[in-house]
């Protein structure tokens, strides 16, 4: 194994001038023992010499036997800075506990991360969480993690597993949201298929109830496609087969009804609009973030129109990220200012206002046909739009049993 030899670093030794009448019983002393001495000087009566810091205290005792006056003249900048440390008590003391503050902190939450875009799933984690015992402050070792990821399953509505892993002093929370099932099947009232839309039936798939109309036939809004309350005739006796009794099953009705139906929408914008532009005035308020706490390093509160972003910097240490750290609050002004639009910029503006819709509200239909048609007044233009569309024409409604 090789050892580290101090003697090659500059910053760990100490320059001596000695001077005296025996300084050449000194030269003979130094060939004869083993004390690292380089850049020796002769000059006169006086030499100087370098050793190691720890051979030091061993030459000062050869020149007392010897008589000689050894002054340290220069040393190296760690022996300086030890030197001053040491001649300060209250320095030694801060280094001390700021020492213990770094060690505490390592096993210290300081952060919690949650894996989830969901605020409310978040909030009832931070919750279930803080009555655990869990938060910026807690001492990690003493947190049961198996006990704390059960609670989070038990408690936590809207997911199916959770698991906690420690990242230095954040501990970052993963879960998975529960698969929601379809809406109505917690329903304890019976259930029918209604129309929700003025639409032809094209394909039906039944799965539980009674088929109300047959393929090809129309249906109006809010008409019984599937029912859910299934009639079958029975013989009232073996002997009277011709009289007949009407019995009633109940059930939740289930199946997939596909139709073909028209909806026409309006979409209009006005020559003379008010619209947000950015005026280019942009302002900074910053808060000093401890823990959860932001507090506010401004004495006024900006008032007026703004689109808003906040910038986060916390600092680390030794890769912990400090529970301290700088908020900022950037404010972009805006105006509400006039505008006028021509025939041709309106009408762009509604061809906007109709891909939007498209995309929002009828990703779930196959458009079959669409027919547009532009018209304006002194005031506006208008784009109306007719679409032909097919897919999903029900949708499911509890009903009450008639005792």
């Amino acid at each position: 194994m090789k050892h580290l030899n101090l003697s090659h670093f500059p910053f760990l030794k100490r320059k001596y001038r000695i001077s005296g009448e025996n300084t050449s019983k000194l030269l003979a002393y130094l060939t004869k023992t083993q004390l690292g001495v380089n850049e020796l000087k002769q000059e006169n009566d006086c030499i100087e010499l370098t050793v190691p810091f720890y051979n030091s205290r061993q030459l000062e005792k050869i020149c007392d036997s010897l008589g000689l006056n050894a002054k340290i003249i220069n040393e190296g900048d760690l022996l300086k800075l030890t030197k001053r440390i040491l001649g300060r008590p209250g320095l030694i003391i801060g280094f001390l506990i700021f020492g213990l503050i770094i060690l505490y902190l390592k096993d210290v939450v300081l952060r919690i991360d949650i894996i989830n875009e969901d605020k409310q799933i978040q909030e009832r984690i931070i919750h279930v969480l803080d009555e655990e015992g869990v938060k910026a402050g807690t001492y990690i070792p003493s947190i049961e993690l198996v006990k704390v990821e059960r609670a989070l399953k038990q408690r936590v509505e809207g997911i199916s597993w959770a698991g906690i892993t420690r990242k230095g002093n954040s501990l970052i929370i993963d879960v998975i949201e529960t698969i929601p099932k379809a809406k109505g099947s917690y329903s304890r009232f019976p259930t029918n298929l209604v129309a929700k839309e003025n639409a032809t039936v094209d394909k039906v798939l039944l799965l539980d109830g009674q088929l109300k109309v047959i393929k090809g036939s129309g249906v109006r809004k809010g008409d019984i496609i599937i029912s859910g309350a299934i009639e079958t005739e029975e013989p009232q006796s073996k002997e009277d087969k011709e009289a007949k009794q009407t019995k009633v099953r109940y059930t939740r009705a289930m199946g997939t009804v596909e139709g073909t139906f028209e909806r026409t929408v309006v979409f209009e914008q006005k020559y003379d609009d008010v619209i947000k532009v950015k005026t280019g005035q942009q302002v900074k308020q910053r808060y000093f973030s401890l823990f959860s706490a932001d507090i506010p390093l401004f004495f006024k509160q900006k008032t007026g129109d703004y689109y808003s972003e906040i910038e986060s910097a916390y600092p680390e240490i030794a890769g912990l990220t400090l529970p301290f750290g700088l908020k900022t609050l950037v404010l972009d002004e805006y105006d509400r200012r006039p505008v006028h639009y021509s025939d041709k910029e309106a009408l762009e503006l509604c061809m906007k206002q109709a891909e939007r819709y498209e995309k929002n509200y009828l990703e779930e239909y196959e458009i079959k046909e669409k027919n547009i048609e532009k018209s304006s007044d002194k005031s506006s233009s208008k784009l109306t739009v007719k679409y032909i569309l097919y897919g999903n024409i029900c949708e499911e409604a509890a009903f009450f049993i008639k005792k």
